[in-house]
C-alpha cells in the first residue's frame, strides 16, 4: 500500500486530477493498480493498495469532505480501538474508517491510542488542518515538503517528484546521505533538495499557521528491576500480544533460516490449533554449496519446520534470476538499498506469492530489539565512535578529490553521528562500557531499524505480500533496552533471553545455535562479475550521473582487488555504486 496528497488552502485541486495521477502512479509501479483518487477544493488525496486504506465522511449539503483519512500500513489493535469506538467488532470497516472515528472521538490524541505499523493522514476541513503521523519504530515511511503555501505528501520521497513544483535536485548534504550514510538514512533527512520526512512516532499538524511538530513516543531510561525468570514471562507475554493479528488472521508462511529469531517467528505464526503456515528457506545456491556460516543453516530450518509440523521448502537461485531480480528491487526501493539481500529477498517473497501465499511471518528485527547484531558485542566496533552497522563498505572513499572537497564525507559522517548521539538517555550510575553499549543499541532501534523495516515492506509490497515482523514491536522494544546486557544475553549468548523464552517449543540444538546472516547473492561468483562489470560501465559512459564524482584509479583498483584496504566489503560497495547511478539516473537528478 501507499498513499500522497495535497493540501492547499487557497487553490482549487479538483483541477489537479492530472497531477495528483501522476504522483500516485510513482508510489510503487510494480503494485497492481488499485488507485483511489479523491480530489476536492482543498485537498487532494491518491491511495494505491487493498481496500480500506482510503475513507471519508461529508455532509450531504457540502460539496467537499469533513474528514478524509488514508493509511499505508496496518492498525494491530484494531478489536481493541472497535470495543472503545463502537462497542462491537466492525471487521468490515477497513483502517481509514476506523481512523475517522479514532479521530472524531479522540483528535489529534488517536495517536497515543492506535498501534501497528503505519504511515497516516488525516485532513480536518473544518479545521483546516492537516495532520501526518507514523508508527513508533518507523516501519512505514512518509515525506512531505512545503509548495507554494501548500503542503505535498507521499509515503516515498520519489512520488513527490511528480508535482510541478518539486524539482529533482540532490544538493551536497542529499549526496551525503547518499554516498556516506547510505543506505542507512539520517531520520527526518528526505534527500531531495526541499524534501523532509515525519519521524517516526512523529505527529505533525499542518495549518495555515504553519506546522507544529511533536514527539508522542521515544526511548526513554528506565530500570524495570526485573530477575532472569520475570524477564523471560515478559518477553513470552510480549510476544503473543504481538502475534495476536496473526492468531486472528493466520500467516499463510513463514521464512526460516535455521537461526533462533526465524524459529521463535515460527512457533508463534503456527500456534494457532489447526493452522500450519508453509515454512520457506531462501538459499542462493544449493544447500551443499553454502559456505560454514554463510546464508541459511537448511539442515536446522528443515528440524525446526519438522518439530513444528510444517511443510518446508528450500527456495534456491542462479546469478541470472538474482540479477534480473535486483533491478525490479532497486524499483522497488525508494531509495537505493543492500542489492545483494534485497534481490534474494524479493526473489522468494515472488516465489511464495506465486505458490498461494499473502502474508509472510519472518524473524526480521529481532538481532535490533534483543541486542543480538554482532556489532554490538564486538570490542573493536565498541571502541570506536562511529555508527556501528557495516553498511556497504565506503563508498564515499571512492570519490575523487573535487567531490571529496565539496562534500567532505568525513565531516559530515562525524556531524551525524554526534547528532545522533546527543539524544541518548543513560541510566544513572552506568560506567563507560555500559554507557557505550547503550548508545549502539540506541542508535540500532532508532537509525538501523527503521531502514530495515522500510526496505522489507517496500519489498514485500513488491510482491504483493504482507510481510509480518512480531519482534519490531515498540514496547517490547523499549522494555528490552532498559534490559540488562546480562539479562538479554543470558549465559553470555547473543539473543540469550528470547532462547530461554522458547527454548520449550523447540529442538534443543535448535535454541542454542549461532546467529546466520541473512542469504546474499554474493555468494554467487556469477553475480560479483556482473556487478563488477556494471561499475566498470559506470566508468565508461560520459552520461553516467555518478561519473564525474569517482576517482577511476580507486574504482580501477577496487574492481581489480589491488587496492586492499578501499573498501571491507568491495562486492557490498560496488552494488551500492552501481544502484546509486541507477537511482540518479532513473528520477533525472541534478547534482548541486
Amino acid at each position: 500500500m501507499a498513499l500522497t496528497g495535497w493540501i492547499h488552502h487557497t487553490r482549487d485541486l479538483r483541477d489537479e486530477r492530472a497531477t495528483v495521477n501522476a504522483m500516485a502512479a510513482r508510489l510503487h509501479p510494480a503494485v497492481l493498480r488499485r488507485d483511489v483518487v479523491r480530489l476536492a477544493r482543498r485537498t487532494a488525496f491518491a491511495h494505491r493498495g487493498i481496500d480500506g486504506g482510503y475513507a471519508d465522511w461529508r455532509h450531504p449539503e457540502r460539496p467537499d469532505p469533513d474528514l478524509a483519512a488514508a493509511i499505508d500500513g496496518q492498525l494491530t489493535n484494531r478489536q481493541h480501538l472497535e470495543e472503545q469506538l463502537y462497542g462491537q467488532p466492525r471487521p468490515l470497516a477497513g483502517d481509514a474508517e476506523v481512523l475517522l472515528h479514532a479521530y472524531r472521538a479522540w483528535g489529534a490524541s488517536l495517536v497515543d491510542r492506535i498501534d501497528g505499523a503505519y504511515a497516516i493522514a488525516i485532513w480536518d476541513n473544518l479545521t483546516r488542518q492537516l495532520l501526518l503521523t507514523r508508527d513508533p519504530l518507523g516501519a512505514k515511511t512518509l515525506f512531505f515538503t512545503l509548495v507554494d503555501g501548500g503542503i505535498v505528501f507521499a509515503t516515498r520521497a520519489t512520488a513527490l517528484l511528480a508535482h510541478p513544483g518539486v524539482k529533482p535536485v540532490v544538493d551536497a548534504d542529499g549526496l551525503n546521505e547518499l554516498l556516506t550514510l547510505g543506505p542507512v538514512r539520517t531520520p527526518g533527512h528526505g534527500v531531495l533538495d526541499g524534501v523532509a520526512e515525519v519521524l517516526p512516532a512523529e505527529l505533525i499538524q499542518a495549518s495555515p499557521g504553519g506546522l507544529r511538530r511533536r514527539r508522542y513516543w521515544y526511548l526513554e531510561a528506565d530500570d524495570p528491576r526485573h530477575d532472569a525468570d520475570t524477564a523471560v514471562q515478559v518477553v513470552r507475554r510480549a510476544l503473543a500480544e504481538t502475534t495476536a493479528a496473526t492468531r486472528t488472521r493466520p500467516a499463510s508462511a513463514v521464512l526460516l533460516s535455521g537461526g533462533i529469531a526465524s524459529a521463535a517467528a515460527a512457533v508463534y505464526a503456527a500456534g494457532t490449533r489447526g493452522h500450519r503456515p508453509a515454512a520457506w528457506t531462501l538459499a542462493p545456491t544449493d544447500p551443499p554449496d553454502l559456505p560454514p556460516d554463510g546464508g541459511a543453516d537448511v539442515d536446522q530450518a528443515e528440524r525446526t519446520a519438522e518439530h513444528l509440523r510444517l511443510r518446508h521448502s528450500v527456495l534456491t537461485f542462479d546469478t541470472d534470476t538474482l540479477l534480473d531480480t535486483a533491478h525490479a528491487a532497486h524499483e522497488a526501493l525508494d531509495f537505493p538499498g543492500e542489492a545483494d539481500v534485497d534481490a534474494v529477498l524479493l526473489a522468494g517473497l515472488r516465489r511464495i506469492a506465486a505458490a498461494g501465499s499473502t502474508s509472510v511471518v519472518t524473524g526480521d528485527g529481532a538481532d535490533a530489539v534483543f541486542g543480538g547484531y554482532r556489532w554490538l558485542h564486538d570490542p573493536l566496533t565498541l571502541a570506536t565512535d562511529d555508527f556501528p552497522w557495516p553498511g556497504v563498505g565506503d563508498p564515499a572513499d571512492l570519490l575523487n578529490a573535487d567531490a571529496r572537497r565539496h562534500l567532505m564525507p568525513g565531516v559530515y559522517r562525524r556531524h551525524r553521528y554526534e547528532e545522533a548521539t546527543l539524544g541518548v538517555p543513560h541510566l544513572t550510575g552506568a560506567d563507560a562500557l555500559g554507557r557505550r553499549r547503550r548508545t549502539m543499541a540506541y542508535l540500532t532501534l532508532t537509525r538501523y531499524l527503521p531502514h530495515l523495516l522500510t526496505r522489507l515492506g517496500q519489498l514485500a509490497d513488491a510482491a504483493e505480500v504482507t510481510l509480518r515482523t512480531p519482534f519490531a514491536d515498540w514496547l517490547l522494544a523499549a522494555y528490552l533496552f532498559n534490559t540488562p546486557t546480562g539479562l538479554r544475553h543470558l549465559l553470555g549468548v547473543p539473543n540469550g533471553l528470547l532462547r530461554h523464552a522458547v527454548a520449550d517449543y523447540l529442538p534443543a540444538g535448535t535454541t542454542w545455535l549461532r546467529p546466520r546472516q541473512f542469504p546474499s547473492a554474493d555468494l554467487l561468483d556469477g553475480w560479483q562479475h556482473a556487478r563488477f562489470a556494471q561499475l566498470r560501465d559506470v566508468l565508461d559512459d560520459s552520461d553516467a550521473p555518478l561519473r564525474p564524482l569517482l576517482d577511476r584509479d580507486r574504482v580501477a583498483d577496487l574492481l581489480t582487488g589491488a587496492a586492499g584496504p578501499v573498501s571491507d566489503r568491495p562486492a557490498a560497495t560496488v552494488a551500492y555504486l552501481v544502484d546509486v547511478n541507477a537511482w540518479l539516473r532513473r528520477h533525472h537528478i541534478s547534482l548541486t
